[in-house]
């Protein structure tokens, strides 16, 4: 299945920028490759994504459950104020001081304003595999983004996810993630496929793909959410960027990709709604996502902005896709999660 999706996809280099870029490539067969593996979903997805799902005494993947909760009870974005680019977009080969430059060109730490805040940071831990083979964020971005927070005034910053594995210790150690963020000074929340925490049920207001959701307990305790995902391929979803990563902060990620994935993903961000995302595409991986091992390239880049849909949108050029191919930025941008229109946020680009 894979085989066919590896040799949709070519390299090129661009001289004026100096780093690796896409080339265009058969769209075409990548919507239908796309498209036929998210159409053939269901157990066989769930036994090849979801490892740790269906090992448990009941034989399935846990339900929704908990007391309800509405939408207004999830934490807001902060704050009201715009930052002076919709979007910045740092180059460098360090991500540690390529997330410093981009938060301060942004102003993020005075436009947040987290002092005495319980900061999350939802990142992509999901499966074990080193920094290099480009499925879970960089371990050095966690860590520097735990640091800002702290040094921001932060009252506690989380590092959160719900990951694709049974074993979180080995999985966290594996990536990186869980050393880097402990030794940076924060706390860890990170479940198991299998095993999630406490959770409340949501009812998605005009939810058609996602009518409730069950939510884990640590987002509705953030004041401040921090989405930091992972650009890379998925094979259901197209690509795997921040509106996708809001994912791992449901009790039952299996549930999602049984019915519309791209709708449900998109009726998902209408009600968790980060204050910031940073998406590391200091290396992305082409294929064989979202766990691998893949082809990667190392674009060296780091968009950040708090327009999911934004985000997303100028992150699809790193491999060669349309924005309007990938369906749920579609659905995000009708449903007002924000903007496939970047340019007109304001990009800022910045070399460090």
């Amino acid at each position: 299945m894979y085989g066919d999706l590896v040799r949709a996809y070519r390299l090129k280099s661009v001289p004026e920028a100096g780093r690796e870029r896409l080339q265009e490539f058969d769209r075409r067969e990548f919507l239908e490759k796309a498209g036929s593996v998210a159409a053939g979903l269901g157990a066989l997805y769930l036994a090849a994504v979801l490892p740790g799902c269906g090992k448990g005494e009941s034989g399935t993947c846990p339900v929704d459950e908990g007391p309800p909760a509405t939408a207004e009870e999830l934490p807001s974005p902060q704050p009201v104020a715009e930052a002076p680019a919709g979007i910045v977009v740092v180059r460098g080969s360090d991500p540690a001081t390529m997330l410093r430059r981009g938060l301060e060109e942004r102003g993020d730490s005075a436009r947040l304003d987290p002092s005495g805040k319980k900061v999350l940071i939802k990142v992509n831990a999901a499966f074990a595999r080193s920094p290099q083979e480009a499925t879970t964020t960089h371990p050095d971005l966690v860590a520097e983004a735990v640091r800002f927070f702290l040094a921001a005034g932060a009252a506690k910053v989380t590092v959160y996810d719900h990951i694709l594995q049974d074993l979180v210790d080995p999985t966290l150690e594996k990536n990186g993630i869980g050393p880097a963020a402990r030794a940076a000074g924060a706390e860890l929340a990170v479940y198991a496929v299998g095993k999630p925490g406490k959770s409340r049920v949501v009812q998605v207001p005009n939810g058609r793909a996602l009518p409730s959701v069950g939510i884990l307990e640590e987002i509705f305790q953030a004041d401040i959410i921090v989405n930091m995902p992972k650009a890379k391929h998925h094979s259901g979803a197209g690509l795997s960027m921040a509106m996708k990563n809001l994912i791992g902060c449901t009790q039952n990620m299996g549930r999602m990709h049984e019915s519309d994935l791209h709708r449900a993903i998109a009726e998902l961000n209408t009600v968790i709604r980060p204050s910031l995302v940073i998406l590391d595409a200091t290396s992305i991986l082409l294929d064989n996502g979202p766990g691998g091992p893949g082809t990667v390239s190392r674009p060296g880049t780091l968009v950040i902005g708090g327009d999911p849909v934004a985000v997303d949108a100028y992150a699809c050029s790193f491999f060669g896709v349309p924005p309007r191919d990938i369906r749920y930025l579609s659905h995000g941008e009708e449903l007002g999660v924000g903007s496939m229109d970047f340019q007109s946020l304001g990009v800022k680009e910045v070399a460090v």
